[in-house]
């Protein structure tokens, strides 16, 4: 019998607590913007690591926050950057995880020592500058 367990976490990636502690940071920042709204982390490769719905937040608010995180996860920029129609990389991911990204502004890279490590996606029924800048907060916690 094996008892060994095999790691398939992405060494580069964020851990739960600080893909967590970056989702309570931008809902602290929506509080006190008084907006709601979804918020999602996720690793380098678009693979969902934590996620928050504030009450009160729209249905359609989780599809769209996670596709920020994937959108921005996957092309290393600002969830609103398109890239070129066929990009390799871009369909594979989304095709291979079945997430649609989402290329409005509030999705930002993560970053550690300068390399892309994931990503934070933030959608609310405000305003995009609103959803970034929850994104923003949430994304210095990650340093």
């Amino acid at each position: 019998m094996m008892n060994a367990r095999v790691s398939i976490v992405d060494a580069g990636e964020p851990t739960l607590d600080e893909a967590t502690a970056i989702v309570g940071r931008a809902v602290a920042e929506a509080r006190r913007l008084g907006i709601t709204v979804s918020v999602a982390v996720c690793g380098p490769q678009g693979r969902l690591i934590a996620f928050s719905k504030m009450d009160g937040a729209g249905c359609m608010s989780a599809r769209h926050a996670i596709g920020k995180a994937v959108a921005s996860a996957i092309s290393g920029e600002p969830s609103e950057f398109m890239p070129p129609p066929g990009d390799d990389l871009y369909c594979s991911i989304v095709e291979g995880e079945g997430t649609a990204a989402f290329h409005e502004r509030g999705g930002v890279p993560l970053r550690r020592a300068g390399a892309l490590r994931g990503a934070i996606g933030v959608y609310g029924e405000a305003s995009c500058d609103q959803d970034l800048a929850c994104a923003t907060v949430g994304a210095a916690t990650y340093r």
